[in-house]
This record gives structure tokens, C-alpha cells and sequence, in this order.
């Protein structure tokens, strides 16, 4: 089976050379999944934003302040924010795959982060993302008052800002290249991750 096609041309594992074809191998062993995810194949025929983009999702997801699953599920809160579905599934398996609390992919189900079953610290945090998000121009001192009383220091307040920045521009790219499904650009011969 051909894989689905996006807006844009890309380049798949099978067709990458020099830079491209590094990035993708790096990827792979970070991933563990033997494949590169479908979002960073999206940029793959300019391997200079491949590069960019791949420092920019280890700058998130490396070592930092935030627990991995807090970063990660502000990811899928950002990508169900702005309706990008692959984004939504692909965060929601990464949650599973670091071992996080069931009640992080549950919250993901309500509309509000009031009804969400996490701690209100973790709360307060989606409700900046959202800020970030929808109506970063609005953001207050108040707003960073309330997340240090709530325990977060200003390094983790960076930190998931820069979470929600990421995915913001991840995810809004992913939506306009028509990106929708995991596994979307697997292809022949691979097994697509579905989560």
C-alpha cells in the first residue's frame, strides 16, 4: 500500500540522503520505533528546517525541569486545543510510553481543566498553555504569580512555555500540510505506529 499523501512533497526513510537521511537515523534510535515519526518527514525536502525542527523538539523533550509526562501532555492539551488530531495521538502515546498516569490522558476527555482529574498545580500550567495558546497577548504578571504559588519556579514556567510555543507552530504546521493520522507516510513494508 502507498502511503496517504500530504500538501507537500516529502522524502521517507527509504529515499534520504546526507543530511536528511543522518537526521532520520538519529530519530530512529531516539524513538526506538524504527521509523521517524510522520510530522518530522513534513519538512524533510529542506533538511535545514529538519534540523532546526529536531533540536526543537530535543530542547522540549530532553533533560529540563518539567517531568516528561507534564511537557507531554501539555503537547497533547496544545494539539487538542487547536483540533490537530495526529498531534493529539501521537502526545497521547508518548504519555503512555513514559508511563504516566492514567489520569493525564483521561483529563485530555474534558473540555474544561476544572474537570480535569489532575492536580491543580498540573492545572494551572494547561491553563497558561491554553493562555499561550489562544490569547498569549492577554497573559498577565498575575498569571505567573498564581503557577509560583502553585510551586512551579520560573525555570519549569519557561520551560512549559516553550513547551506550548513548540506545539503551537508543530501542530499548526501538521494541520496545514494535511497531516492527520499516525502513520499516515508509512511506507511499504513498515508497521505504522497507532497507539
Amino acid at each position: 500500500m502507498e502511503p496517504e499523501s500530504v500538501r507537500l512533497p516529502v522524502i521517507n526513510e527509504s529515499r534520504a540522503e546526507g543530511v536528511t537521511a543522518t537526521l532520520y537515523a538519529e530519530m530512529r534510535e531516539h524513538f526506538g520505533l524504527g521509523l521517524v515519526p510522520d510530522v518530522f518527514k513534513l519538512v524533510s525536502t529542506r533538511p535545514e528546517f529538519l534540523q532546526v525542527f529536531w533540536d526543537g523538539y530535543r530542547s522540549v523533550f530532553g533533560a529540563g525541569l518539567l517531568e516528561r509526562d507534564v511537557k507531554e501532555l501539555i503537547a497533547a492539551f496544545v494539539a487538542r486545543e487547536v483540533s490537530c488530531a495526529y498531534c493529539v495521538d501521537a502526545h497521547v502515546l508518548f504519555l503512555r510510553l513514559v508511563g504516566a498516569d492514567e489520569r493525564m490522558e483521561a483529563s485530555l476527555r474534558h473540555a474544561e481543566i476544572d474537570d480535569m482529574p489532575l492536580p491543580e498545580a498540573t492545572g494551572i500550567l494547561l491553563r497558561l498553555a491554553a493562555q499561550v495558546t489562544h490569547q498569549a497577548y492577554r497573559i498577565t504578571d498575575d498569571d505567573f504569580a498564581d503557577a509560583r504559588a502553585a510551586g512551579w519556579s520560573d525555570g519549569q514556567l519557561l520551560e512549559a512555555v516553550w513547551t506550548a510555543c513548540q506545539f503551537n507552530w508543530v501542530t499548526r504546521m501538521a494541520s496545514a500540510l494535511g497531516l492527520t493520522t499516525l502513520g499516515q507516510l508509512a511506507e511499504l513494508g513498515e508497521t505504522p505506529v497507532t497507539g
